[in-house]
């Protein structure tokens, strides 16, 4: 297995297949009283997602499976001071 693209602001674009490199935990899947239930449960290493707002400092995902919970509406990455997201890498369509 060969390691993730990291993401960079240069490769910042609505649309592009992400995917998360952070750890797997369920910290971001908060779900309102009335909220249907997520279709998975959790957010995964190498989870797949595409990035529906670009904004340099909160790059927010849709995440596969996740798309009524926090995860995807919410929870933004901002890069670091090299410009790299360590948390979301790219991937192609196929992946």
């Amino acid at each position: 297995m060969s390691s993730p693209e990291v993401l960079t602001v240069r490769r910042l674009a609505m649309g592009l297949f992400v995917e998360y490199l952070g750890e797997t935990n369920t910290d971001h899947l908060m779900v309102g009283i009335d909220d249907p239930p997520p279709v998975c449960d959790r957010q995964w290493y190498g989870h797949p997602g595409v990035i529906w707002e670009p904004a340099m400092q909160h790059v927010q995902v849709t995440w596969v499976g996740l798309e009524e919970t926090v995860a995807s509406f919410g929870v933004g990455y901002s890069c670091d001071s090299r410009h790299f997201y360590g948390a979301l890498g790219v991937i192609s369509a196929a992946e």
